[in-house]
């Protein structure tokens, strides 16, 4: 019924980088999130059903927003992005990856949370990823999935992976490339959630 202390982390921090991206002027571009544990359909359902609850008690944070500072949604947000994104940043010294202060984040926080879905992708469901029928605004989209996710579907914008799943298959390995690559305007805010083992074997 909940979620490992790692996801919540990495739910939170893709808020965090939706929200950065539209402070950035990037607020029309799609983010997604990859959720990748199992193959079997029924674990993706369950899965789908406590992210959408986590999501939904971070949106209800983030909404009620009198008296901010003193909810824990609040200061969660503002640990992570003081401890984490702000450094990572600042290391990248970059001219087109600029250093926000907290405040434009709080700011741009109410409407990027709105904006996020969660969605399973796999043979039995019937959600899309309707990155092409929504250009013009974009989308914030976290995905969970298993073999459609692992072999080669696209997730544009993708920031966040959180990604378990044990593989030793080097078709399932290969396609964990799509963490890497060129993230122009955004490669300081993208963040993998993943065990010591797999990285061992994708290396």
């Amino acid at each position: 019924g909940d979620v490992p202390g790692s996801m919540r982390r990495a739910i939170l921090s893709f808020v965090l980088v939706c929200a950065a991206r539209a402070a950035r002027g990037q607020g029309t571009r799609h983010n997604s999130m990859l959720i990748h544990l199992s193959r079997f359909i029924e674990v993706q359902k369950e899965l789908f059903v406590v992210v959408e609850a986590q999501l939904k008690g971070i949106r209800n944070g983030v909404r009620n927003s009198l008296q901010a500072e003193k909810r824990p949604v609040y200061q969660e947000l503002k640990r992570i992005w003081e401890e984490d994104f702000l450094e990572t940043t600042a290391a990248f010294d970059d001219p087109d990856l600029p250093v926000l202060p907290w405040d434009a984040i709080w700011e741009a926080l109410p409407s990027a949370v709105e904006k996020i879905k969660v969605k399973t992708i796999n043979g039995e469901s019937e959600d899309t990823l309707d990155y092409y029928r929504n250009q013009e605004h974009g989308i914030s989209v976290i995905a969970i999935g298993g073999a459609k996710l692992s072999r080669g579907l696209t997730l544009e914008g993708l920031t966040v992976s959180y990604f378990q799943r044990t593989s030793l298959m080097y078709d399932t390995l290969m396609q964990m490339g799509r963490w890497f690559g060129y993230r122009p305007g955004y490669l300081d805010l993208c963040r993998l959630y993943t065990s010591p083992d797999l990285v061992r074997w994708f290396a």
